[in-house]
């Protein structure tokens, strides 16, 4: 039917609205700048399905473990309940197959640690046929050779051997290499049951591939891309996304911003939509129920920002945040940055974490709730943070002081003092609430067991970063697709 930018978008969501039931094409194709991406897709799914979550006619599927046979079979039978129906493949890898192969093996070993040993196998079995390997090539010890460009089975293997192992006795075999974007184009040139909609959403396109022509040709390309180029074309295009984001910021949030305001955000944030969206949030929170945020308060808040990139990393891991924390990772291991010295950072931010997990579900975080705002933290939940820090510390000098050796008799007599770990603490700087708070908001998305699960994580990444052949940034690039991906 149409390939269209987003800025174009707008007749044929109207369109949509005057048409009775089951109309627009049958698959859409969303693709670009991810924050555009969601924004279009949200648009598009409300207008064909406004009661979208937790109906019956929804499916969403992860488009980086998803079977493309479950999808299809999905939009190809009709729902329990009348009306339109909607299946979405979010974020795809139809044009990564790399990068879908790793993800099935990431879904392998995850379900072999969850003890779905028939799901682990699936997903292990459904990963070699992308990549064409056999069981034989990951059999015996140059599996890692075999894999090494798409996936590091870290320093234990034995969940592999236990797949093969399964594969053998319930006589389990490679599938032929799917033709995903095969399978995928063919069905759409055959059509779905009428009322059925594919929508489907990724980062990147091949334009040269057959099968982004057959969308084009049977149903809608959105373009959500923005130029990255410094030229002044490129930058007006890029001054303008940026503005319409501000403009419905501020909205939503009901606060407003001096053009002063917005140009020092615009000149300290540059142009990565993901980090310009945290910032404006962070400053939302920082102002509280004020009104206005100037651009004193973007100097205030964003400064450290800024001048340090690894903060934006580290707060981008804190936000589960991946495609923020892989474009902030490249730039500091481009910058010359040793991995180690990134993976340092992000232990202490997860440590951190466990930190403010461990006050927020103590008797002193009682004040602590979702949803507090700045100001309410600084009043009642900050100097309960204060306290929380000054009891731990007490309490360690008493662990120090009585695990200490005695001091030794005579001429060379020492007297033993007790070492206070002061990176327990939460609040180093007491007078400058505002990091704490953003600490523990963070906090709140994961769970005791995520944060500690991380930990288990940064210790066979560092072993793996000081003994795998594997690329450096890949092994910290699945590191943090680990930490950000929520469970259950």
């Amino acid at each position: 039917m149409a390939e269209i930018s987003y800025q174009q978008l707008a007749p044929h969501l109207k369109d949509l609205d005057n048409s009775a039931g089951g109309g627009g094409p049958a698959v859409y194709l969303i693709h670009g700048e991810d924050l555009i991406v969601a924004g279009v897709f949200d648009e598009i799914l409300r207008r064909l399905l406004p009661a979208a979550q937790g109906s019956l006619n929804y499916e969403p599927f992860d488009g980086v473990s998803a079977d493309i046979g479950d999808v299809l079979a999905a939009v190809n039978t009709f729902s329990l309940m009348p009306g339109t129906k909607v299946v979405a493949l979010r974020d795809a890898r139809i044009f990564h197959t790399k990068e879908a192969a790793a993800g099935q093996l990431e879904q392998a070993r995850k379900a072999h640690t969850d003890g779905d040993m028939a799901k682990a196998a699936r997903c292990f079995l459904r990963a070699l046929g992308q990549l064409g390997k056999t069981i034989e090539d990951v059999g015996g010890p140059g599996r890692r050779d075999s894999l090494k460009a798409v996936f590091d089975f870290g320093g234990d293997e034995g969940w592999i051997d236990a797949l093969l192992s399964h594969c053998a006795a319930n006589s389990l075999t490679v599938p032929a290499a799917a033709d995903t974007a095969g399978m995928l184009e063919r069905a759409i040139a055959k059509g779905f049951p009428r009322g059925n909609h594919l929508l489907i959403t990724t980062d990147a396109v091949d334009r040269r591939r057959s099968l982004y022509k057959a969308v084009g040709e049977e149903g809608m390309i959105i373009d959500c891309s923005v130029p990255k180029g410094e030229n002044k074309a490129d930058r007006e295009v890029q001054d303008a996304v940026l503005s319409e984001h501000v403009k419905t910021f501020l909205a939503l949030r009901r606060k407003t911003m001096s053009r002063s305001a917005v140009q020092a955000l615009c000149e300290m944030t540059g142009f990565n939509l993901g980090t310009f969206s945290h910032n404006l949030e962070m400053l939302a929170d920082y102002v509280g129920g004020r009104a206005d945020i100037t651009a004193e308060d973007v100097q205030a808040v964003l400064t450290r920002s800024k001048k340090d990139p690894i903060y934006e990393f580290t707060n981008a891991v804190a936000d589960r945040d991946r495609d923020r924390a892989f474009f902030f990772l490249r730039s500091l291991l481009e910058g010359g940055m040793h991995a180690l010295q990134a993976l340092a950072a992000i232990v202490n931010q997860v440590r951190k974490l466990l930190l403010a997990k461990g006050f927020t579900q103590s008797p002193s975080g009682a004040a602590w709730h979702r949803g507090c705002s700045y100001p309410q933290f600084q009043k009642s939940v900050m100097p309960a943070v204060v306290q929380h820090d000054r009891e731990l510390l007490a309490l360690i000098e008493t662990w120090e002081s009585t695990l200490a050796e005695p001091p030794v008799e005579g001429p060379k007599k020492k007297k033993a003092k007790a070492k206070v770990v002061s990176d327990l603490v939460l609040a180093k700087n007491p007078g400058n609430a505002f990091p704490v708070y953003q600490l523990i908001k963070k906090s709140d998305g994961f769970s005791r067991e995520e944060l500690l699960r991380a930990i288990e994580l940064l210790s066979a990444t560092d072993s793996q970063l000081k003994s795998s052949a594997l690329d450096a940034r890949l092994i910290l690039e699945r590191l943090i697709w680990q930490i950000c991906e929520k469970s259950g």
